[in-house]
């Protein structure tokens, strides 16, 4: 764990000091920063909100077939907190808060907690690899290695995201039933917990549903946020730009996949249509508003539940 922590720290450190010296040695290319519109950045924090509202959804729904049932208040707070763990910490530290929280709260199993989560990265890779493909179809004149490498990702992701979703396995009524093993115990749990989402066409349906809205709701954060800088993209680079994004939240090695998402945009440039300067002014500006907007809302949640805790403890004297 300490070598782990150790080597996660040197990248953190290592990418914001190549940053600082690109931006010491490059100064004029990030002008635009000072003209920046405002209105988009207002627009942009709002809708941000609006996905962690919905990734709360996602978990209330994907609960119901456990018969663990949670308010959209409620779980709109606990998507705030896993949000904050994520962007602020490294390794998944937020989808670690949930599981306890969920765990001491509603008694979630964690293996029927890795389903969800499970449910949701194949959901997410299963929709956004099929929108990757379409976009690369579309930009088919920007040929290249850097293409044909994003074309073999999503082509093996979708097919493997197809897989799991498909899968199906001969399973007992009682999951107690599946041995001795913890281990076999456990996974045999992960397995039937996918199944009973699986089984329910109309869950599937809106899981599908929010995921996609997901989707178009970064789509048009990542149009204003290139906007707000004054540049302009097509369609296509849009769509494949959410994409990246998007599934670049799933490599989360640093605080707020500091480095990683910076190197996957940038490893994608030439399809994407921006330089090396135009790409690190996107994602200041993205992690600038996410930065205030996660902020604002530790703030705001930290006040709600301390009132919350005042007021029944008052109640109870």
């Amino acid at each position: 764990m300490r070598t782990s922590k150790l080597i996660r720290l040197t990248i953190t450190l290592l990418v914001v000091l190549l940053f600082a010296t690109y931006f010491l040695l490059n100064t004029e290319k990030f002008k635009p920063l000072l003209h920046v519109n405002l209105p988009l950045l207002l627009a942009i924090g709002l809708t941000n909100i609006a996905v962690i509202y919905v990734n709360g959804l996602f978990m209330k729904s994907i609960l119901i077939p456990f018969n663990k049932f949670i308010s959209s208040s409620e779980a709109f707070y606990i998507s705030v907190i896993s949000s904050i763990g994520n962007f602020f910490a490294t390794a998944g530290t937020g989808f670690g808060i949930r599981a306890v929280y969920l765990k001491k709260k509603h008694g979630l199993p964690y293996s029927e907690f890795i389903t969800t989560l499970s449910g949701n990265y194949v959901l997410v890779f299963l929709i956004n690899s099929f929108i990757g493909l379409a976009a690369l179809y579309l930009l088919r004149n920007h040929y290249n290695v850097q293409y044909l490498t994003l074309a073999v990702v999503f082509g093996l992701i979708l097919i493997a995201s197809l897989a799991l979703s498909l899968m199906k396995l001969p399973l007992k009524k009682d999951p107690r039933e599946a041995g001795k093993g913890w281990l076999s115990r456990n996974f045999y749990r992960v397995v039937y917990g996918w199944s009973k989402i699986t089984s329910d066409k109309k869950l599937m349906f809106r899981l599908i549903g929010l995921v996609s809205l997901n989707f178009l709701l970064a789509a048009f954060i990542y149009w204003a946020i290139i906007k707000s800088v004054h540049l302009d993209i097509g369609l296509p680079s849009l769509l494949l730009f959410t994409v990246l994004g998007s599934l670049a939240i799933f490599i989360n090695i640093t605080p707020a996949n500091l480095g990683v998402k910076e190197a996957i945009y940038l490893f994608s440039s030439s399809v994407l249509g921006f330089s090396v300067s135009e790409i690190l002014l996107i994602v200041l500006v993205e992690r600038g508003v996410q930065f205030s907007i996660l902020f604002v809302l530790w703030l705001f949640t930290t006040t709600t539940r301390t009132k919350d805790k005042l007021l029944k403890n008052g109640s109870e004297v």
